[in-house]
């Protein structure tokens, strides 16, 4: 379950998003609608705690995200509009984001170890560029 509780963030002396709430239950199929500048990419940041609120409380299966932002993070997915953040990422960098995505802890000599032996080892350390 999603709720969101008198949720307001500004930008300065703007407010984006002024004293929001609703709740999303089990199964529920819930979206955000509005025009340009209405807040709701900003409230949708801040429930998948990329942007952090000024007032109010969001909490994702009661846990608030203010509080417990890891453990919020693992029951929640984000797609961007635009994932530009992995072109900036080393081929290192990737693995280790992918690999904290699913809980795993994989040590470095294993990934150097892997690349050598598809012959990526010189990837591994530059930016990935689609």
């Amino acid at each position: 379950m999603l709720k969101v509780d008198k949720v307001s963030k500004y930008y300065g002396d703007f407010l984006a998003v002024d004293n929001l709430s609703f709740t999303v239950k089990p199964g529920e199929i819930f979206g955000l609608l509005g025009i340009n500048g209405a807040g709701k990419t900003t409230t949708i940041k801040s429930i998948v705690g990329i942007l952090k609120f000024d007032e109010g409380e969001i909490l994702v299966d009661g846990m608030s995200v203010k509080e417990s932002p890891i453990e919020c993070k693992k029951k929640i997915a984000y797609i961007p509009d635009n994932p530009d953040l992995y072109e900036f990422l080393t081929g290192m960098e990737y693995i280790n984001f992918v690999s904290n995505v699913y809980d795993e802890d994989v040590s470095k000599e294993d990934i150097i170890n892997l690349a050598k032996k598809f012959n990526l080892e010189n990837n591994l350390l530059e930016p990935i560029r689609t």
